[in-house]
């Protein structure tokens, strides 16, 4: 691999910068220019992005309804007489990107069970941070149970403040809000900016790194005169992107994991106080995770599972069904094949919808604790 224009093939090097990759150059360029509209998010100053309320995509794979949940089925303030209304929140894997609305997870366990009513309030991108900051804005919408959804990758989100700091191929220069932890309490950081150009005239000055350095949990590996040394940013990228590491994040009891836990937990008792009867936690793998569980027989997340556990939080791993389906499959098959771009293909979506849809009745069923 060759170093070039600061990146090993296609991973930036620290330091890194305002703008980490080019894919985040033309999305400057597609915001100033007014094409964004053409995408379902949009700026939100409070948390960060959002979706946009009745948006099709021009591509009609994807689309929003009134209030900004993902497909065009409407809702009634209250579900009827009968139904079992479950609200879901989290990123792109509650969101279903990648998928036809009716092949979202929730639209499959809707079709699973007819009684069904899944609300599907997932943000491509969000931490869990932002997840429980639109729950606090929505709501529960009349739902008997609660979701959140929780990709085991968000771990390093819910400690960052600038996108291209976590995840520096990132397609776009984000900037969101976190929560940390004083005195056991969860405390909202704001992210500073009241517009979308305000983020964007940040970005192109540089300007952005320092105005959202305060509780940034990822640096941008500094190297001094050494970021001149082809050797030094290759040496800098390796520890970079080892700290980044989602199994080491899972395996040390430090800021991260801490943080998620008490994310976890605080909306675990905020949906109960709004009025849902149960509320849940749905662990989503990526395609190495799932390989990683297989090829070891555990998961190296257990530490999730534990505090769940403790906390009295019901909880389903999707790594469960899609191991089965591998199982059946045989031993050549590989967890890539349940992924496409990185998200849950329609085959593997509907594997979780139908045991989520199994769960959820359980849930219902199960006095909460």
């Amino acid at each position: 691999l060759v170093v070039r224009d600061g990146r090993l093939g296609d991973r930036p090097l620290p330091p890194f910068d305002a703008v980490t990759h080019p894919r985040q150059r033309a999305w400057i360029a597609a915001q100033r220019e007014g094409d964004a509209a053409a995408s379902a998010g949009a700026f939100d100053a409070e948390l960060g992005w959002t979706l946009r309320p009745d948006h099709v995509d021009p591509a009609g794979v994807g689309s929003t309804n009134s209030i900004g949940a993902r497909g065009r089925r409407e809702y009634a303030a209250s579900p009827p007489p009968g139904a079992l209304r479950v609200v879901t929140y989290g990123d792109s894997f509650t969101y279903g990107d990648g998928v036809a609305d009716g092949d979202t997870w929730q639209a499959r366990a809707e079709v699973v069970d007819p009684e069904l009513e899944v609300l599907n309030l997932g943000v491509p991108g969000y931490g869990t941070d932002q997840a429980l900051l639109r729950f606090r804005r929505v709501g529960t919408r009349g739902a008997q149970v609660a979701v959140m959804g929780l990709l085991l990758e968000n771990v390093g989100r819910n400690v960052n403040r600038y996108r291209p700091l976590w995840y520096p191929r990132s397609g776009a220069t984000g900037a969101k809000p976190r929560l940390r932890l004083a005195d056991g309490e969860l405390v909202v950081v704001p992210q500073p900016f009241a517009r979308v150009g305000d983020l964007l005239d940040a970005v192109e000055d540089g300007s952005v790194l320092a105005r959202l350095a305060e509780h940034e949990h990822w640096t941008r590996g500094n190297l001094g005169p050494a970021r001149h040394s082809t050797l030094a940013r290759l040496a800098a990228g390796w520890r970079a992107y080892r700290r980044r590491d989602v199994r080491r994040l899972w395996l040390a009891d430090g800021e991260p994991r801490q943080i998620t836990l008490a994310l976890l937990a605080a909306f675990h008792r905020e949906a109960r106080a709004a009025g849902a009867a149960t509320a849940a936690v749905l662990v989503f793998p990526r395609s190495g995770d799932l390989r990683h569980r297989r090829r070891t027989g555990g998961p190296y997340w257990s530490a999730l599972h534990d505090f769940l556990d403790r906390e009295g939080i019901p909880w389903l791993d999707a790594s469960e069904p899609l191991l089965e389906a591998l199982a059946t499959a045989g031993p050549d098959a590989d967890a890539a094949s349940l992924y496409t771009g990185g998200h849950l293909n329609p085959a593997a979506s509907a594997l979780v919808g139908e045991r989520a849809a199994r769960w959820l009745r359980e849930l219902a069923a199960t006095p909460p604790r």
